[in-house]
């Protein structure tokens, strides 16, 4: 509406110039006003207009009529020449108008130079702050970059070199070792309950620690949150929770070293001990059994601490008669011999190797055999008799049948197991793989490589080899 009304009074204005232009007069007693400012700003519009020939005015002198109307900036003011060659060069004429199309900046009051130019600045002041923009999400990012670099570093880091917590604990943690349970395992369960900070460092305050013993019984501890992995160490190695003790026995064993270790976890007396083991009868054990060797099953055990030294010692019994018995051996006698030689196989062989070396030692005990003439030759035997644990002994100490284990000398098998086997032995033992070797010999002690051989020519070139990597080896072959 606003815009229709300023185009009619222009209009008007336009025809009332064109009638004084037609009659040739620039001037007027009453000169038009000048329009406002906001008609202005829409001359631009109106620059050129098509004149309606009904509307318009009387024709000039010439009788044509013009096709354009053209719109001054303003009126000529009175007194001002009405010859448009006599109007200063800054003013411009309607001839001025009729020969160029002045820019719409030239006939509003702001040229367009200045809303140009701000225009500029205002695209200027954009374009520099989504420069800045940019630039800031930039640095954001690697800003994240960097620091996520910087988490996975320390977290990789970490994973090798883990943060001990400083101790001593918050938070109260009931903590239970079951049976079984290794250091590794105990370790892992402490830190899902956040007792340390780290599985690998209780297991190495474990392996420094100084005590005596570096068992961990069964039973339940109370334990805290965040502990040093050293103190967590201490409250579990050789404790004895719940109100009972617990005893650890490894396969290979020898009876008074296994007697020793169920006086130290129990608190019995090793005498007492080692007199009942020197009474196997008392245990359920056939008359030709001489003493418990043999007997006393390798595993791990948690008895009251009131249990009395013999029913200690008849649950151990009791898990080699079990094992013998799952072998598929229920005869106590026969399964007496059956230890002996599972002895021999847990000393001398690798758990790959029992069947076969289990075979070749029947091979040795046959009545027929004419390679060994039923002597065993095993070194273990004869370094039990010894009472030593080194694999080596003089010629002279090979030729003693004072010593009942020297099984160079004498036939058979020895007077009594030489160890507590495993039950993985004592299966072989009980069924033997049937084969034509009669010897054996490990010639790598640390991969447990054994060679196996039907005569001895065959078994000396395989000793060779061992005197050669034991040569290479000279501390480990002692």
């Amino acid at each position: 509406m606003r815009e229709t009304t300023r185009a009619e009074r222009q209009r008007a204005t336009q025809r009332a110039l064109y009638e004084r232009f037609a009659a040739g007069s620039y001037s007027h007693p009453d000169p038009l006003a000048a329009p406002s400012a906001p008609e202005l700003t829409g001359l631009g519009y109106y620059q050129l207009q098509p004149v309606d020939p009904e509307t318009s005015g009387t024709a000039g002198a010439s009788g044509a009529q013009p096709a354009t109307e053209y719109i001054p900036v303003a009126a000529p003011a009175e007194g001002q020449a009405a010859d448009p060659e006599q109007q200063p060069r800054n003013e411009q004429s309607y001839d001025d108008y009729a020969g160029d199309s002045a820019p719409a900046a030239d006939l509003v009051g702001e040229p367009l130079d200045a809303q140009s130019e701000a225009g500029k600045k205002q695209r200027r002041k954009r374009t520099k702050r989504r420069r800045n923009l940019v630039m800031l999400a930039v640095v954001l990012v690697f800003a994240l970059v960097v620091a996520g670099s910087v988490l996975t570093v320390k977290s990789v880091l970490k994973q090798f070199n883990p943060d001990d917590y400083p101790g001593p604990g918050g938070e109260a943690v009931e903590f239970t070792v079951e049976d079984g349970w290794g250091v590794q395992v105990i370790s892992r369960k402490l830190e899902e309950l956040d007792v340390v900070s780290s599985d690998k460092l209780f297991a190495q305050a474990v392996e420094q620690s100084t005590a005596p013993s570096k068992v961990i019984h069964p039973g339940n501890y109370l334990l805290k949150k965040q502990m040093r992995a050293a103190d967590a160490a201490g409250e579990l190695i050789n404790n004895k929770p719940d109100k009972v003790f617990y005893v650890a026995l490894k396969a290979n064993l020898r009876m008074p070293a296994a007697l020793e270790e169920i006086a130290k976890g129990s608190g019995l007396e090793l005498a007492e001990l080692t007199k009942l083991a020197a009474q196997p009868q008392k245990f359920g054990l056939p008359a030709e059994v001489k003493n418990l060797e043999g007997w006393l099953h390798p595993g791990e055990y948690r008895f009251a601490l009131d249990t009395s030294a013999q029913k200690v010692l008849q649950s151990l019994v009791d898990a080699t008669k079990k094992s013998l018995k799952a072998a598929g051996e229920p005869d106590l006698s026969k399964g007496y011999r059956a230890l002996k030689v599972a002895s021999i196989m847990q000393a001398e062989a690798t758990v790959n190797d029992y069947p076969a070396v289990a075979g070749a030692i029947e091979n040795r005990l046959h009545k027929d055999n004419t390679e060994t003439h039923g002597l065993l030759q095993v070194d273990s035997a004869v370094i039990y008799g010894l009472d030593r644990y080194t694999l080596q002994f003089s010629a002279e100490e090979r030729a003693d049948k004072s010593n009942a284990y020297n099984t160079y000398v004498h036939p058979g098998l020895p007077p009594t197991p030489i160890g507590s086997p495993s039950n993985d032995a004592i299966k072989a033992a009980v069924n033997p793989a049937p084969n034509d070797y009669y010897y054996w010999v490990t010639v790598n002690t640390q991969t447990g490589e054994t060679k196996f051989a039907a005569t001895y020519a065959e078994h000396q070139q395989n000793q060779a080899e061992f005197r050669a990597w034991c040569a290479a080896n000279a501390d480990v072959c002692q």
